[in-house]
């Protein structure tokens, strides 16, 4: 019996390692520890476009403005049908489907493929919200044995790798009063999930991984589109969100507040997720234009000891990216770098434009965030275009790429794995690398 339970201990301990998450796989928005930096050593290609350097590209059954997201040799992604695929022509709602998908990373095969009916009504396709993201914007988030995907009203579903549906659960199904729709991603910490449903409820939540329990729930926060960062460890870790005219660092066990600053990010609505530079916390406003950088720890208001610097936004819908002490980001043709330990600016030149302009009405015209791999800094369009930056505080463009055959929109930050970058439009996936 001793034998027995003693090769089950190391059958089990050898699952557990298998299902251990590697440098290759990219868990979650903007991939580990959401730095949107590859950290698996991968050389990736400087040029591409509808045909060169694309290993593989597969359809898929709708759109989207989710990111894909590598567990192994799995791809998860969520799209949505039916209903507002056209700026031109809605549809009717009541055909609107949301779409959970897994494809083989090596050549792009569906392995499985779940079909949901939505909660309605949902926000409406149409304004200066919905119709620039659609109904499918959070970016799955994985532990290495699970997948969790939200979909607003529609709830929060866990599922097994192999595509069995382990729990689902509400976490509100109102409207926000810009009814813009759902637009940050989930995170997890440790044991608990945590949900950025101030559209659905004007709430943040944390849920238990393994049942979907609500373990805590803090109310009175809207108009947040960013998805939340989890920093440090132990006693010390923290949630931390950029919220209307503040920054809030929440126990993410109990949600209780830890600490919060405020004069920093003077926005009424947030959509850019904060950055991590060692213990200090980076938060881009908006419309405002306005940044802060506060350090870590202390209790209650820490905004005069903990304060590090104010200072200009360089985005205001995607997320910048930190790299070795600076700060990117592309915005409106302009790329931006900032000192990250003191927000001066380093350089602003002004990029060559890739084909036609998509027009919108919104403030910007890019929700896709930048990713970092090979030094090379990676900046996907909504036409489908990709400016390639060397990752340096000496500006330096390297490519300027155009994926023009597609003819649908990219709103979804790409995911990075061994060399290759995958990317999703609104028709399709794929993968990039060197032949």
């Amino acid at each position: 019996m001793n034998a027995i339970k003693t090769l089950s201990m190391v059958l089990l301990s050898l699952l557990a390692i298998s299902q251990t998450a590697t440098a290759e796989d990219w868990l979650r928005f903007r991939g580990p520890q959401g730095t949107g930096v590859s950290v698996d050593g991968g050389v990736t290609p400087t040029e591409f476009d509808d045909q060169k350097n694309v290993l593989w590209k597969i359809d898929l059954p709708g759109a989207g403005a989710s990111a894909p997201i590598l567990v192994g040799d799995k791809i998860f992604l969520t799209a949505y049908s039916g209903y507002g695929q056209s700026r031109t022509e809605a549809g009717d709602m009541d055909d609107l489907k949301r779409h959970v998908l897994c494809y083989s990373k090596s050549d792009g095969k569906q392995l499985w493929r779940k079909d949901f009916d939505p909660v309605l009504p949902e926000d409406p396709f149409q304004g200066m919200g919905v119709p620039e993201h659609g109904y499918s914007s959070s970016t799955p988030v994985s532990d290495g044995t699970h997948v969790y995907v939200f979909f607003g009203k529609s709830g929060v579903y866990a599922f097994d790798l192999d595509g069995n549906e382990i729990w689902k659960t509400s976490v509100g199904t109102g409207s926000g009063s810009k009814r813009w729709g759902s637009g940050g991603s989930p995170v997890l910490s440790s044991n608990v999930l945590i949900i950025n449903a101030t559209d659905e409820s004007n709430s943040i939540v944390g849920l238990d991984k393994s049942t979907g329990e609500e373990l805590w729930r803090n109310e009175g926060v809207e108009n947040v589109w960013g998805t939340p960062l989890v920093v440090g460890e132990g006693d010390n870790e923290a949630v931390v969100m950029s919220v209307p005219y503040e920054v809030w660092a929440m126990n993410p066990q109990t949600g209780k507040l830890k600490w919060f600053a405020t004069n920093g990010v003077q926005d009424s609505s947030v959509s850019a997720s904060p950055m991590l530079d060692g213990d200090v916390v980076i938060a881009m406003g908006g419309r405002s234009n306005t940044a802060v950088a506060i350090r870590l720890g202390g209790a209650k208001d820490v905004t005069k000891t903990n304060t590090v610097w104010q200072g200009k936004s360089v985005a205001r819908i995607m997320t910048p990216i930190l790299y070795e002490g600076h700060i990117y980001a592309v915005s409106k043709g302009i790329a931006s770098c900032l000192d990250a330990q003191t927000g001066k600016q380093i350089y602003k030149e002004r990029l060559p434009s890739i084909g036609e302009t998509v027009q919108r009405r919104g403030p910007s015209g890019n929700y896709v965030s930048p990713v970092i791999a090979d030094g090379k800094l990676y900046q996907f369009t909504k036409n489908g275009g990709c400016y390639v930056i060397d990752a340096k505080p000496e500006f330096k463009l390297l490519a300027s790429n155009h994926m023009a055959e597609d003819g649908s929109e990219f709103n979804a930050t790409p995911a990075i794995s061994d060399g290759k970058l995958f990317v999703r439009s609104n028709r399709h996936l794929y993968c990039i690398g060197s032949k």
